[in-house]
């Protein structure tokens, strides 16, 4: 540094590459970094309140969407709409606690709305595609980017509609009431204590209305969760007795039902007959187990198109569609 000059103290020379210059001592060097700094809090500033203004939409936006009442469709209400497909296993698991999918393959995932949190699972509903033809689909999942009209299904329920290579096509819709049963009732545990059962009813057909656990400590009603899974508190340790009622009028009662977790009861007990007729059933049945394993919820699938007209309430004969994409038209929705 000079000791004098006409820049005096603020002056400092400094070698570079051989040559000399002049800086401005701490102004050359603070000066810039106290405007830096100010910058960038003031950029933080906008940054955070642009985050809190998003977040107060998000907030404004979701208790709307999620206002929308959700409701299973109901036998005779029919609804036109569109449908894609999507494979079970591969995308995760059934969001309704089934170890697999039907025996037949002909499965179904609703939107969230008519899904109605599990409220749907092991229903049926016949589709209606572009080519005339109807099949019978059971309700294995949901589907959390299906707007209602907007239905997913298996391939091969798919393929005897149309040719998977058109990828999304327009539908009719409508739920079955009493369909046929693929067997007698089963009833799959997840956790069984004096405190606390969770137990997924499989084979019921209609859409559940009540379930209730007695495992000696008297009935108590079932809390239905998401995953389709009915819970209930201090029913006792049992063996059980369960009892189910669903929307078509039929209560069936089923004793003697040996829980345990992780486990899946046959009981030998159909929920109905042939026929449907509503009625109360009271069966003692000595249950056998078999060991089960837990799906989990699959992740999210496609999009939208315009709705179409036309239905026809019973499955016709079909031959399946020729042709097999590469993969099927699935992708994850952005979120808010």
């Amino acid at each position: 540094m000079s000791a004098g000059g006409e820049e005096g103290w603020l002056a400092v020379e400094t070698t570079h590459k051989g040559k000399r210059r002049k800086g401005r001592g701490w102004l050359a060097w603070g000066l810039p970094t106290l405007i830096g700094a100010a910058v960038l809090i003031s950029v933080t500033a906008l940054v955070l309140g642009l985050k809190g203004l998003s977040d107060a939409a998000c907030a404004a936006v979701l208790p709307q969407a999620l206002s929308v009442p959700a409701a299973v469709p109901q036998p005779g209400d029919s609804r036109s709409g569109h449908t894609t497909f999507f494979d079970l296993a591969a995308s995760g698991g059934s969001g309704c606690s089934y170890d697999g999918p039907p025996a037949d393959g002909m499965y179904l995932a609703l939107g969230f709305d008519e899904f109605a949190n599990g409220a749907a699972c092991g229903t049926y509903f016949n589709v209606t595609g572009p080519n005339g033809n109807t099949v019978r689909v059971q309700v294995v999942d949901s589907c959390a980017p299906c707007a209602p009209g907007h239905i997913d299904m298996s391939e091969k329920a798919f393929s005897q509609l149309a040719d998977p290579e058109a990828g999304d096509v327009q539908v009719t819709y409508r739920a079955v009431a009493n369909p046929s049963l693929p067997g007698s009732l089963k009833f799959k545990a997840q956790e069984v204590s004096e405190y606390y059962v969770a137990v997924l009813p499989i084979n019921h057909g209609n859409q559940l209305t009540r379930v209730e656990i007695n495992g000696g400590n008297g009935w108590q009603t079932g809390t239905r969760r998401g995953d389709g899974y009915y819970t209930a508190d201090n029913a006792g340790s049992g063996p059980f007795q369960i009892r189910l009622t669903d929307i078509q009028g039929h209560t069936t009662t089923v004793s003697g039902v040996d829980l345990s977790g992780g486990s899946t009861t046959s009981t030998g007990v159909s929920m109905y007959s042939g026929s449907g007729g509503g009625r109360q059933t009271t069966t003692t049945k000595k249950s056998t187990k078999s060991p089960s394993t837990s799906a989990t919820p699959k992740p999210s699938h496609t999009i939208t198109l315009p709705p179409a007209i036309g239905a026809t309430d019973a499955p016709t004969p079909s031959q399946p569609a020729v042709g097999r994409p590469e993969t099927t038209n699935l992708a994850d929705p952005k979120q808010c």
